[in-house]
């Protein structure tokens, strides 16, 4: 079966809630946005390897336990010396905003090694947010994903955070080096925005699809996403919800695309840009239900299958 290998940050985040007397207490809980398409990919059914450095201080230790509680391949990630990156979480606006501390840290400091990953036919390798920030892990990724694109199909999910990037030329090219090699593209409406601020979210995904990409994915939070092919483009609306908060949602909708493309044994970009409007509409509303029930509950905890089949089986 193909695997999704995924290498990328792992973090703890501090959610907040409010303490006695209304005071606001934070939550450690493991997050990082390749960390939580990785659990979200597992838990959808698929078979994932996660490569990301994970710190061997306490942190690392729980980060790395949950993993494999969600039934993630961990013997192939590389254990260092360097700590955890800390992420404190403001839901004050409604919208998840994040104070990140990533000095020094097992993430800035990732290097992964091609010779580590063992691939088969049809498998996938997934980078993307904020390990692609700061140096010298950020370049070390990007030569390590563009090493490995010629022997599987590379996925990206740029999950842009404007308040880390100091040096916006070197993060641009970065971003485009991987890109030009990418076969599944995921964005958010507010990353086309920083990415290409003069491009539609259509003549976005043309381009893409021009050159590597198969299939490009545009969320848009609350209104839904939108799936762009060679054969079809596709638009469903996110299904309606009691919300608790949306953290992790775009990670679970990632991870979840992922697991329904390995599913359907689609193991090139050929394969990607034929899929039609019936198949597209169905890798999208898996996924957005996907999301949409992990919204269902503070923090990032995404769905079994069997607890997605159960929501779609209910109707959006």
């Amino acid at each position: 079966m193909p695997k999704l290998h995924i290498c990328g940050e792992a973090l703890i985040d501090f959610v907040p809630f409010e303490g006695a007397e209304g005071q606001v207490g934070y939550t450690p809980k493991p997050g990082g946005s390749p960390y939580n398409a990785a659990k979200a990919a597992a838990r959808a059914g698929a078979d994932v390897s996660f490569l990301g450095a994970i710190s061997t201080d306490f942190f690392g230790d729980q980060l790395k336990s949950h993993l494999e509680e969600s039934g993630v391949y961990c013997d192939a990630l590389p254990r260092c010396k360097h700590p955890t990156t800390l992420a404190f979480v403001d839901l004050t606006s409604g919208d998840p905003r994040y104070a990140f501390y990533n000095n020094e840290t097992s993430t800035a400091n990732m290097a992964p090694d091609p010779t580590m990953v063992e691939v088969g036919p049809g498998d996938i390798l997934d980078v993307g947010s904020i390990s692609l920030i700061d140096l010298p892990g950020a370049d070390n990724i990007t030569d390590f994903t563009v090493a490995m694109s010629d022997r599987m199909m590379i996925s990206i999910d740029p999950n842009a955070r404007p308040g880390m990037i100091e040096n916006w030329s070197a993060w641009h090219k970065r971003i485009a080096r991987l890109l030009e090699v990418a076969s599944i593209i995921k964005l958010s409406v507010e990353d086309l925005n920083i990415i290409a601020p003069h491009q539609t979210a259509v003549q976005f995904a043309k381009t893409c699809l021009a050159k590597s990409a198969g299939l490009v994915v545009i969320t848009d939070g609350g209104e839904g996403a939108t799936g762009y092919t060679g054969a079809a483009t596709v638009k469903v609306k996110t299904p309606r919800i009691v919300l608790a908060d949306t953290v992790g949602a775009g990670d679970t909708l990632m991870g979840s695309t992922l697991a329904w493309l390995l599913d359907q044994g689609l193991s090139d970009a050929e394969a990607l840009r034929s899929l039609n409007e019936d198949a597209l509409k169905n890798m999208l509303e898996f996924a957005t239900s996907a999301a949409a029930i992990n919204c269902q509950s503070v923090g990032c905890n995404p769905p079994t299958r069997a607890e997605i089949e159960a929501f779609l089986a209910d109707g959006l």
